[in-house]
């Protein structure tokens, strides 16, 4: 017999909208406790989603080279087979954030139950890049869309999902990780960028680090992907002045549940913050925040600079059009800092965490 009341919510990828798109088990859970939640991702992505508290099960979508998901409450194997697995699952709604072809085949699959679509905003986003001379509305931030799609309050508090779903052993071993770091406080660098457009220079991530140690008194971790261009140009610059992390995805989140703060390009690491439940920088320059992707949580803010030719891209480039990657070269680290420095006294109630000169 069938298990009644269920909800999936689809979300494939990427790394970062999975990361969000995580939120929105809790928020269906908030709107209606009693009833089943599963996720829909592909493979990669579901021992990141192992033990989260408001997932029943995770249908994770089989592909060519895949590895094989650890998780035990996951069901795994061709697009077919998920849907006709949700089929044996009381499947009642779908909250398809994905809405491509994939995420289609599903709905088609289940003509009679309910479906929520968000809006996509894309042809928004686009207006921003192309047409900017129309003023689009900015998109609001993500986590606040999913809410409202949950028939929540959008500005609500979002559960750190991910934080919850790390073991106590992960989370010793994620303090383990950040060694020295750990005893006096540490904010978490996300140096790396798929997309060039995204990446501020290695260099500013590192003179923004030794100003928060020496006005702070923060050490900083970077975490980077191995063969990353961001982790060939950081190796030099730290001589012995910090840690490049290359963790998997879940091990890297349990390192940064142990920090005060996350500074990050456009990136998944920016949204380990609302996951692991710490306050977020984001650092942008080819796209931009009026996209909806930063200031997900009540501490977020962000550090850029007004250029008229952003945002150049909805997702990101290869390199600059115009040669010379202004939005993020001229974005200096004393610039961060301040950002940074209102997000610490914030989180701090107010009261500068300064270090006396005394």
């Amino acid at each position: 017999m069938p298990h009644r009341r269920a909800a999936a919510v689809v979300r494939f990828s990427s790394l970062g909208d999975v990361l969000l798109a995580a939120h929105v088990p809790g928020y269906l859970k908030e709107e209606d406790s009693s009833r089943r939640v599963l996720f829909v991702t592909k493979e990669r992505y579901a021992d990141l989603l192992r033990g989260h508290p408001h997932v029943d099960r995770v249908y994770a979508v089989r592909e060519r080279h895949g590895a094989q998901p650890s998780a035990t409450s996951c069901v795994s194997g061709s697009l077919r087979d998920m849907i006709q697995a949700m089929r044996g699952d009381g499947v009642e709604e779908i909250l398809d954030l994905h809405q491509n072809w994939r995420s289609s085949r599903i709905l088609a699959g289940f003509p009679n139950v309910k479906h929520r679509l968000p809006p996509k905003y894309a042809l928004r986003r686009r207006l921003m890049v192309y047409a900017r001379w129309l003023r689009p509305a900015p998109v609001p931030p993500l986590l606040r869309t999913y809410r409202g799609l949950c028939g929540l309050d959008p500005a609500g508090a979002s559960d750190p999902w991910l934080r919850r779903a790390l073991s106590d052993r992960e989370l010793e071993r994620g303090a383990a990780k950040a060694g020295g770091a750990l005893p006096g406080g540490f904010v978490l660098m996300g140096v790396g960028a798929r997309w060039e457009t995204k990446r501020w220079p290695a260099s500013h991530f590192v003179a923004l680090a030794d100003r928060i140690e020496r006005e702070r008194g923060l050490t900083s971790l970077y975490a980077v992907s191995p063969g990353e261009r961001a982790a060939a140009e950081l190796a030099p610059l730290l001589s012995g002045r910090g840690m490049a992390l290359t963790l998997p995805f879940r091990e890297l989140a349990a390192v940064a549940a142990h920090a005060r703060a996350v500074v990050s390009n456009d990136s998944a690491v920016l949204h380990l913050g609302p996951a692991v439940g710490i306050p977020v920088v984001g650092v942008f320059g080819g796209t931009v925040p009026q996209f909806g992707f930063a200031r997900q949580g009540p501490l977020d803010d962000v550090a850029e600079i007004e250029l008229g030719c952003r945002p150049c891209g909805v997702h990101g480039r290869s390199r600059c059009p115009l040669g010379h990657h202004a939005c993020m070269r001229r974005l200096e680290p004393d610039r961060a800092f301040q950002v940074l420095a209102g997000v610490l006294d914030r989180a701090n109630g107010g009261r500068s965490t300064a270090v006396s000169r005394a």
